[in-house]
Parts: structure tokens; sequence; C-alpha cells
């Protein structure tokens, strides 16, 4: 996948409007005493940059299950004219296990998204921690299976053509007898979510992303690195971090206040921008 840069204007236009989200969605955990962390990149350039990693143009949270469950309810349950949330419960296409909170009368897209049935507007990536068995016969089924589920919800929507030959007959092959069997997006997130219910545990020690796969597992984490909240300045605002967030960094990118060299410093390859009046 070729990825670009942006100009600096653009660049800078995109950090403000996905930054006024990130304001919106902590007033709305905020005012509902739900719990949110800064995730991935986004935690990475809280700590190393105080906001932004500044050839970055995207932003990520993460909730706890429970927590994920409770926003989710929060805000499906009143008409936003501002927002949308996108869940498979409110686009049956929607092919992602995390959310993204999406702002109406925008466009942030990449090319493959001529393939959807929706919009995707200017967003913040809510990503979802669950439970994993103590058990590690049962971990081994259950990251496994959820690595499964995660590569035939991508490819029972999306067809990517800038694939190797082998790959590209792979993916479009799936992607045709997904359809045939009528396993689409919505049936594959239910089967999934039913199936990862088995294993919720309030005493279990660790939580796994489901959408973030290092190598041939989902991402896993300590619970108790997600316990505790500290604040951290990103741009003009303080957000919420984990307390262990050193622990989190090192296991994602190692020495990670080290910048990469500069030719390693790009963007996802956005096609389509539209700010609407934003």
């Amino acid at each position: 996948m070729k990825l670009k840069k942006y100009d600096d204007e653009t660049l800078k236009h995109i950090h403000n409007v996905e930054l006024m989200i990130l304001k919106d969605l902590i007033s709305f955990c905020d005012e509902n005493n739900l719990t949110y962390f800064m995730y991935a990149g986004s935690l990475l350039g809280t700590i190393r940059h105080e906001g932004f990693i500044p050839w970055d143009d995207d932003l990520d949270v993460v909730m706890l299950r429970d927590e994920f469950e409770k926003f989710k309810k929060l805000f499906l349950a009143s008409p936003n004219q501002k927002y949308e949330l996108l869940t498979n419960e409110a686009e049956k296409d929607y092919f992602y296990f995390f959310a993204k909170l999406s702002l109406k009368n925008t466009h942030f897209e990449e090319k493959w998204s001529s393939q959807l049935d929706f919009d995707m507007g200017f967003n913040i990536d809510i990503f979802v921690l669950d439970d994993l068995a103590e058990n590690k016969y049962k971990r081994f089924y259950q990251l496994k299976k959820a690595y499964l589920y995660n590569r035939l919800l991508i490819m029972s929507k999306i067809r990517l053509d800038d694939l190797p030959f082998i790959s590209k007959l792979i993916t479009h092959s799936m992607y045709h007898i997904l359809n045939i069997l009528k396993l689409n997006p919505s049936k594959l997130t239910k089967k999934c979510l039913n199936f990862l219910k088995k294993y919720s545990d309030a005493n279990s020690k660790n939580v796994f992303d489901i959408s973030a796969t290092a190598k041939e597992y989902p991402l896993i984490y300590d619970k108790d690195d997600f316990k505790d909240v500290i604040q951290v300045k990103f741009e003009d605002i303080y957000v919420n971090v984990p307390k262990n967030y050193d622990k989190i960094l090192t296991e994602l990118y190692g020495d990670y206040m080290q910048l990469p060299p500069e030719e390693d410093r790009y963007n996802h390859p956005i096609d389509i921008i539209d700010f609407g009046k934003y």
C-alpha cells in the first residue's frame, strides 16, 4: 500500500477537525461518567509530542468492553445532529470490530470507500478491549477464532485491488464465497460478539484488542494496565492515558521516544477529503 504526505496546511486542518471531535467525545464521556484512554499512535503522540504525531492524520481511543457498551447504548439512544456512531448496529455493512465517531457532512475516505453503502466522515476510532480466557487452551482457541473473524469481516465487504496477485485472488474469492453464504458484516459481527461474551470475565487478568493484529494474534494487555487513569496534555487540552502507559508503549513500539527516520514519516492513503463547514 503506497502512503503519502499531506501539505502542511491540509494536515493542520485535519488535526483541528479531529481535535474538535476528540473534545466532543471527551465531553460526552465526562457527562456520562465513562472512561476512555488515548490509544495506539494517539497514546504515543500524547506522551512523545504532547499532541498529534506531527505527520499522523488520525486519532484513536480505547475502552474496556463494559464501558464501550454503555457508551454505545447512550450515544445511539439520542439523535445527534453533528455525529453518527458507526457500528454494525447502525450500519449493516460496517466492517470493523471497532467503532468510529464520524462527523456528519464531511468525507475522509480511502479509495475502497466506493464499495460502501454509507459515508465515512472525519472520525475518531474507538477500539474495544475484551476479556481474555485464563485457561491456556481456551485462550489459544479464543485468539485464533477472533483473528479469523477479524479477517473474514473485512473480506466480506471490501475487495482490495492493490495486493499481490495471490493475496488479491484469495481475498476476492473469499468475498464472493461469504456473499454467497450471506455472511455479511452484520451477521459476522453478531456471531463474533456472542462468541466473545462466552469468555467475558470480570476477574480476567488480560484483555485483548480483536481489531489490532500483531503477526497472527490480536494485541494482548494486562487488564490492570487500564485500571488507573492519569491526565496528560494533548494539544490545548488534557486527556486520559493509562497510568502504566510506559509499559504499554514499550510493548507496542519498543524505544517509543525515538523518532523514526524521516523517510518513514507518512500518513494513511486518504483519497477523498471534504471538510464540509469545518
